[in-house]
């Protein structure tokens, strides 16, 4: 019969030494980059900041309008439920209010 070998080689529990080398590649680059950034004369911690304080203003405003228009539906609502309430069984106003 033939004999069966089993060539598990695979015994790497942790991250490989190119894995390692990737994510020093990547940081080297990322560092690079900011600095070719903050070097042309723009400043990207303060645009950042300018962007999010932007996008918390964007997202007030429209809690606001959405509490705006959730108000109106409602009233709108309890008019049509007050109509509603206002007529009989048989359709007919019975005069109560």
């Amino acid at each position: 019969m033939a004999e069966v070998i089993d060539r598990d080689t695979d015994h790497h529990t942790g991250p490989s030494v190119v894995a390692w080398i990737a994510l020093t590649v990547a940081t080297l680059a990322l560092v690079l980059a900011w600095l070719a950034y903050n070097r042309a004369g723009e400043d990207l911690e303060q645009q950042v900041e300018q962007g999010v304080e932007q996008s918390a203003d964007n997202a007030g405003d429209a809690l606001e309008d959405g509490a705006e228009e959730t108000g109106e539906a409602v009233q709108e609502g309890t008019d049509a439920a007050e109509n509603a309430a206002d007529t009989g069984p048989d359709g007919v106003d019975d005069g109560s209010q």
